[in-house]
């Protein structure tokens, strides 16, 4: 097997990032070894390696088309959106990709994700805050707010030698074994950055040059490109951190064949268990209600609300978005619910959108008022992965906060 530890970005293509380079190793031993025996297995295999084709594809067709106007591929894209905007013209390719962060479920559920690094955590707050101003088209709030995150988490990341983002050369953001790391990625899109700015410019601007907007040289970037970009940046800055991460760890044994067969097996499983699954919606008065799983999960969120008991509701939370400990996270319900007193609730129905995905609609009545509010509940698997029907998982709480429950469900409903 080729040693990963010895590759570096930047990458030419997605075919190059370490990980795709052994996956394709194991595929063609595999390949070989089910001539012999596990033939069964072979489609499957087959098939995997279609995937991790398509996978190149994608991401090589999206730098093809976009790269050279700074946008990046970053992990937590999806693929399939990615893939539907490839065969339009780069002007309106641009304005598709520009919609997928204009998603403000999805930039939500994306920013939570940032809550791991501990030198995001106390910058929380201005992310929900150029949210905020994002979706409320105060664009200039937005990128201001976005720049000083991204420096001061670069900055905070090596405590013992403190270097904000806008000093980082471009060598210095090659991102290991990520597609963040391909070379028309995050070292390219670096320039626009740390390009300086010594004359007053009121031309509209749609890079996100840091220099010139934070010194006040360029005047004109309030619009959704530069914007868009930042949230863009600020994400793939995360990659480029994590894969710092990953490659300080040690490297983990090659997994053996009965491994490879079992992730196989697994999903073999997940795909049958998407064919199979349809949406539903079950109302209170239905039989069986009360009884399924994630119902109970809500009543338990709710009754322990109206009781006041933090440590409970801190439970259901997804540990995906805790606090690093039980008290921290019970601590940071406190805060957020000090002010909520909940006086009595009903639940209305159940909507099981997604495989792993329920929304649960509720009455709260709070200071005599009743108001409409919408809980939103993901099964997860051990490692924090969504977890299919047909496998092991826990319905835990993302949108937990009295204002997020009472927004989700004005937003829902206005999207009807």
């Amino acid at each position: 097997m080729t040693d990963r530890h010895t590759q570096q970005g930047p990458y030419r293509s997605a075919r190059d990032l370490p990980s795709i380079v052994e996956l394709m190793e194991q595929i063609r031993g595999m390949k070989a070894l089910t001539l012999f025996i596990g033939r069964k297995h072979r489609k499957e295999i087959l098939q995997i390696e279609q995937q991790i084709e398509e996978h190149v594809a994608v991401v090589d067709g999206f730098y093809e088309l976009l790269g050279d106007r700074h946008w990046i591929f970053h992990d937590r894209l999806s693929l399939e959106k990615v893939k539907a905007i490839l065969g339009l013209p780069p002007d309106e390719a641009e304005t598709a990709f520009i919609e997928i962060y204009r998603d403000a479920e999805w930039l939500r559920l994306t920013t939570m994700g940032l809550r791991r690094f501990p030198a995001m955590q106390s910058r929380m707050d201005l992310i929900e805050k150029a949210m905020d101003d994002y979706r409320e088209d105060r664009y200039y709030a937005c990128v201001l707010v976005l720049l000083t995150v991204m420096d001061g988490f670069v900055n905070d990341l090596d405590p013992g030698r403190r270097r904000g983002l806008h000093t980082r050369e471009a060598d210095e953001l090659a991102a290991w074994d990520t597609v963040v790391g391909h070379h028309m990625g995050l070292t390219n899109a670096h320039s626009t950055f740390t390009k300086g700015t010594f004359k007053t410019s009121s031309e509209p601007l749609y890079e996100l040059q840091r220099h010139g907007i934070i010194h006040g040289m360029l005047v004109n970037y309030d619009n959704v490109i530069v914007a868009t970009k930042a949230w863009n940046r600020l994400f793939a800055v995360a990659d480029w951190a994590t894969s710092l991460e990953r490659k300080s760890k040690p490297k983990e044994p090659e997994p053996s064949w009965g491994d490879v067969f079992r992730k196989i097996a697994r999903n073999e499983r997940v795909k049958k268990a998407l064919d199979e699954w349809r949406p539903s919606r079950l109302e209170a008065s239905d039989p069986g209600f009360d009884d399924e799983e994630v119902c109970v999960r809500a009543k338990t969120y709710l009754d322990a609300w109206m009781r006041r008991n933090f440590g409970a509701m801190a439970k259901l939370i997804s540990p995906q978005l805790g606090e690093g400990t039980p008290n921290a996270t019970a601590g940071r319900v406190r805060e957020e619910f000090e002010l909520w007193t909940l006086d009595d609730y009903t639940m209305v129905a159940a909507d099981l959108e997604a495989a792993a995905v329920c929304e649960i609609d509720v009455e709260l009545v709070m200071d005599g008022e009743r108001k409409d509010a919408r809980m939103r509940w993901i099964r997860e698997d051990a490692e924090g992965g969504p977890a299919m029907p047909n496998e092991p998982g826990t319905w835990y709480l993302y949108l937990w906060g009295p204002l997020a429950m009472l927004n989700r469900r004005k937003t829902t409903e206005d999207e009807d």
